[in-house]
């Protein structure tokens, strides 16, 4: 076992004396010379944009029903118009209780919207 020794570290004492100073390898330097390919001195490729996710959506999607095809393409309407229970009228700015003619009336109707 210390003749085994003894000539490891006269065949490392010889290697160093060939060779020095070696040089740093790095691991591209290395797989450069393993493929034969030099690495470029300027960056080619950019990094990809970032893509939002399949679920993502907008703040004004999130409030909103999906409508299915049928829906759009008849235009269905937004919201059915109901009788005011006091003056007959059919609306949705107001009902029995928001009537501007019910002199009883709890609440202001809503303002019209042109």
């Amino acid at each position: 076992m210390g003749d085994f020794v003894e000539k490891k570290k006269k065949l490392r004492t010889e290697v160093e004396a060939e060779v020095p100073n070696h040089p740093s390898i790095e691991t591209g330097d290395v797989i450069g010379e393993h493929c034969a390919i030099s690495k470029p001195d300027k960056k080619t490729v950019n990094n990809p944009t970032k893509v939002n996710n399949k679920g993502n959506i907008t703040e004004k999607e999130r409030n909103k029903r999906r409508k299915s095809e049928k829906e759009k393409a008849l235009g269905v309407k937004k919201k059915q118009k109901k009788k005011c229970g006091f003056c007959g009228v059919k609306t949705n700015l107001h009902t029995k209780t928001t009537c501007p003619d019910n002199p009883n009336a709890r609440k202001k109707p809503r303002p019209t919207v042109s």
